[in-house]
C-alpha cells in the first residue's frame, strides 16, 4: 500500500460521503468541498507516484476506478437534480460499460494495463469543470432554464472528448493485443 494508493483508497471512500452530503438539506457546500478534495487528491496521488517512483500495477487499476466512481456518482446526483440531462448519464454509463467489458477482455488476453493518457485526463478535467459549474450555478441560485443550458453545453463538449478518449484507448488496446498475438505466435513457432 503505497502513499498514492492510500490517497486513492480515501478518494473511493469519499464517494458515498459526497452522495449523502449532496442531498442533505443545507449541506451542498460540504459536498462541493468533498468534490474539490477529490480533484486535488487525484492530482496529488499522480504527482507523488511519479516523483517518488511509486507507480504500481495496483495504482494503475485503482486510480481509474476511483475516478470513474466519483464521476458516475456526481453525474447521477446532478441528473437527479436536473433530469433534462439524462442523456449525459446514459452516454457515460454506456461508455463505461463498453470500457469495462473491453478492458476485462483485453486484460484477460494480454495481462497488460494501459496507463491513463492525456486525452483521458483532459476528459476528466472537462467533466470536473462541468461539476464545478453546476455547483456554482446552484450556489448563485441561477434560473433552472439557464442552468440546464449551461450544464448541457459543458456536458456536450465533455461527452465529445469522452467518445474521442474511448476510441483512442480502444485503438491502443487493439494494437497491443495484435502485438501480443504476434509475439505469442513467434514464441510458439520458435518452441
Amino acid at each position: 500500500m503505497t502513499v498514492p494508493n492510500f490517497i486513492t483508497t480515501i478518494r473511493i471512500l469519499l464517494v458515498p460521503v459526497f452522495c449523502i452530503l449532496y442531498f442533505m438539506p443545507g449541506l451542498r457546500w460540504a459536498a462541493f468541498i468533498v468534490l474539490v478534495l477529490s480533484g486535488i487528491s487525484d492530482v496529488l496521488d499522480g504527482i507523488i507516484a511519479r516523483k517518488f517512483n511509486q507507480v504500481s500495477r495496483l495504482g494503475k487499476v485503482l486510480d481509474p476506478i476511483a475516478d470513474k466512481l466519483f464521476q458516475l456518482s456526481t453525474v447521477i446526483c446532478i441528473t437527479i437534480d436536473n433530469p433534462e440531462i439524462w442523456w449525459m448519464l446514459a452516454l457515460m454509463v454506456a461508455k463505461e460499460l463498453f470500457m469495462l467489458i473491453g478492458g476485462t477482455i483485453f486484460y484477460h488476453k494480454t495481462h497488460a494495463v494501459i496507463a491513463s493518457k492525456w486525452y483521458g485526463k483532459l476528459t476528466s478535467v472537462l467533466l470536473f469543470s462541468t461539476f464545478v459549474i453546476s455547483f456554482f450555478l446552484y450556489f448563485m441560485d441561477a434560473s433552472r432554464c439557464i442552468s440546464i443550458i449551461i450544464i448541457s453545453l459543458f456536458a456536450a463538449v465533455t461527452m465529445i472528448f469522452m467518445i474521442i478518449s474511448a476510441v483512442s484507448y480502444t485503438r491502443m488496446a487493439v494494437a497491443i493485443n495484435n502485438e501480443h498475438k504476434k509475439q505469442k505466435g513467434q514464441t510458439e513457432n520458435n518452441g
